[in-house]
C-alpha cells in the first residue's frame, strides 16, 4: 500500500486493450522538464513510427487524459 507500481499497469493496459499509449510524467522536482514514455500495443510495433491513440499526463498519484485540438 502507498507505493508506486512503476509502469507494469500501463504496460498491461496497452497490451490487453491493444492500444498504443503515451504517458507524460510530471514530478515534483524543481526543473521544468517532462519525461515521455511510449507503450506499444504489440511487441512488433516499431518505435520510429509510433502513434499513440491515448496520451496521459501522470502527476504523482493519478493520471489525466490529454486531448489534442
Amino acid at each position: 500500500m502507498a507505493r508506486e507500481s512503476d509502469n507494469i499497469h500501463i504496460i498491461a493496459l496497452a497490451k490487453a486493450a491493444a492500444v498504443p499509449l503515451r504517458v507524460i510524467y510530471m514530478d515534483r522536482s524543481e526543473k521544468c522538464s517532462l519525461t515521455t514514455h511510449d507503450f506499444s500495443a504489440t511487441d512488433e510495433e516499431i518505435s520510429s513510427n509510433f502513434k499513440p491513440m491515448i496520451t496521459m499526463l501522470y502527476r504523482p498519484g493519478h493520471y489525466d487524459l490529454l486531448y489534442e485540438h
